[in-house]
């Protein structure tokens, strides 16, 4: 394994604990998590928009819901990869 970063209790860095977890294949990185989802993460992010255009089309706030939408999408994988990497670091 790499490197580490020791605190000053002489404990590893979750960050490059996690780093050598993902560099060596035991985790999987964001975008291999969010595809391992069942759905390639271009096509997540597509039916968030279709989703949301269909609702708002005749809204005047269009680019406005759509943004909101991806920004959902993008912080709820955030945190369901956060969870992921705890439960695989056995936190």
């Amino acid at each position: 394994m790499g490197s580490f970063n020791y605190n000053c209790d002489g404990q590893i860095e979750l960050t490059d604990y996690l780093k050598s977890q993902i560099k060596s294949g035991i985790a999987m990185d964001l975008t291999t998590w969010i595809n391992s989802q069942g759905k390639a993460q271009y096509t997540q992010i597509e039916e968030v928009i279709k989703q949301t255009y269909e609702s708002e089309k005749y809204s005047s706030e269009l680019v406005g819901r759509l943004t909101n939408a991806v920004s959902v999408y993008v912080l709820n994988q955030s945190i369901g990869y956060m969870k992921y990497l705890k439960d695989k670091s056995s936190i």
